[in-house]
Formats: structure tokens, sequence, C-alpha cells
């Protein structure tokens, strides 16, 4: 039997050492994942204002009594994002020519738009509108050879 004493004696042993490495590895498993909670931050920026930019000089479609003639806006986006216009209308304020006896009767209007345009992100964008300008009539003629500055507000929203 002292055979068989020694064939259990090696068993538990190598039974013991199993144990004791298997539970070495729970531990070092348990040592290395863990959870918690917490808070992430970041901070948003502010919107900037589109703007417009001047474009007379590449102004080509021409105004006369009884007639429309297309606008040119140039938007600019200052922000770090595009930006989707899809309105532009007439803003406050005057449809002024720089000469003051036309401001006071030129006749001028202008259509406001609907439409899709993205403007790139910290960029600008060029729009033609078709015959959105119109002059009626009753255009006096100081406003001959006239470029006409018209007030528009722009709506839009960031985009992808």
């Amino acid at each position: 039997m002292a055979r068989r004493d020694r064939k259990f004696a090696r068993r538990a042993a190598v039974a013991a050492i199993l144990l004791v490495l298997l539970f070495a590895t729970t531990i070092a498993f348990a040592a290395w994942t863990t959870g918690g909670t917490g808070s992430g931050y970041a901070a948003a920026g502010s919107e900037q204002d589109l703007t417009t930019l001047s474009v007379a000089a590449s102004t080509t479609s021409l105004l006369y009594p009884n007639g429309s003639a297309d606008v040119k806006v140039k938007i600019n986006n200052p922000n770090p994002y595009k930006v989707l216009v899809t309105h532009i209308d007439g803003g406050s304020g005057s449809i002024t020519s720089g000469d003051a006896t036309c401001d006071v009767s030129s006749g001028v209007s202008f259509t406001d738009q609907a439409g899709s345009w993205t403007v790139p992100a910290s960029g600008t964008l060029t729009v033609t509108l078709t015959n959105a300008a119109s002059m009626s009539n009753a255009s006096i003629d100081a406003c001959q050879a006239e470029t006409f500055a018209i007030p528009v507000d722009l709506t839009g929203a960031s985009t992808p």
C-alpha cells in the first residue's frame, strides 16, 4: 500500500499545485479587470453669423424699368463647419445705389428665395439668384447704370 499512498500523495500534490495556480490566475485576472463610473468633458463653441461680401464688380445682369435681373450673393461662413443655407430673404433696410437721388425712388425690389446652398467651413460661396431683383416703371433716370446693394437675411444650419 505504500505504492498507493505515494500515488495518492502525488495526485494530491498535483491537484494542490493546480488549485494554487488557478487561484493565482484568478487574483491576477481580477487585479487587471475593473470597472467604474465618472464623467467625460467636451466644450461647445459658439456659432458665428454668416455675412455677405461685395460682388458688385462681377454683377453682369442688368436691371431696367419693368424688368428683372439676377442677384449675386457671396456668403461668408466664418464657422469651422459647413452651413446649409435654405433661405435668402430681403433683409431690413433699404435697397441702395449710392446715388441719393436714385435711392429715393429706385423702384427696385427683391424676391425672397428658398433653396439649398452649402457654404464650406471657414469659406465662401457665391450664389446667383436668377431674376431675383425687379425694377418698376417708377424708377427715375438717376438710377441708370447704378449697382444696387440689396440687404438680405440668410437662414441656415450646420450640416455634415
